[in-house]
């Protein structure tokens, strides 16, 4: 009998336009445009071994109404790098490095939408 084996898990996070969650991500985030689907109202985002997927919600309301309750995290290595080169693209932090009583160094951006996006290490 086989193993299971699961690869790393991609959230599936809500969009208002993908034009400008796409512009916000490559800009702010140094993510690439993986593949943009307008038709189906999709786009994939990647950066190294991370990806994230938009759909597009019917509307700019409905989508801050769901991503202001959808998250992803991200583990990070060398967090205060990865932290300097969103500062000096300008991102906005909801809250910047701070080292969490579960053991992460963390910070958190939230895109154009809501959705938060958090990004942690390890700490000892």
């Amino acid at each position: 009998m086989s193993i299971a084996v699961l690869s790393p898990a991609i959230p599936q996070l809500p969009t208002g336009n993908i034009e400008i969650t796409a512009e916000f991500f490559e800009s702010k985030l140094n993510f690439v445009i993986a593949e943009k689907f307008p038709e189906y109202k999709h786009l994939i985002i990647k950066r190294g071994k991370t990806e994230i997927h938009f759909w597009q919600a019917p509307t700019e309301a409905e989508a801050r109404a769901i991503a202001c309750q959808s998250s992803c995290y991200i583990r990070v290595e060398n967090i205060e790098a990865l932290f300097a080169e969103f500062k000096a693209n300008g991102a906005l932090f909801a809250y910047e490095l701070t080292k969490q009583p579960w053991g992460m160094y963390e910070m958190q951006v939230n895109d154009p939408y809501g959705n938060a996006i958090r990004f942690g290490e390890q700490y000892e």
